[in-house]
């Protein structure tokens, strides 16, 4: 948790512009699915909820 406060751990790195192409699609796949969207924010508000209450 201590890292998220320091601003250059949450900066964008510059990378050598090649993607994995089967990443890409496989998280396209996968937020195109409500069900799995609908967790995955659930669990940031969760997480951020028990990040902010500490």
């Amino acid at each position: 948790m201590d890292n998220l406060m320091k601003k250059e751990d949450r900066e964008i790195k510059p990378g050598n512009g090649k993607a994995d192409q089967k990443k890409i699609l496989e998280y396209r796949e996968k937020i195109s699915n409500n069900t799995y969207l609908d967790q995955a924010i659930s669990k940031i508000a969760t997480d951020l909820s028990h990040y902010l209450t500490k």
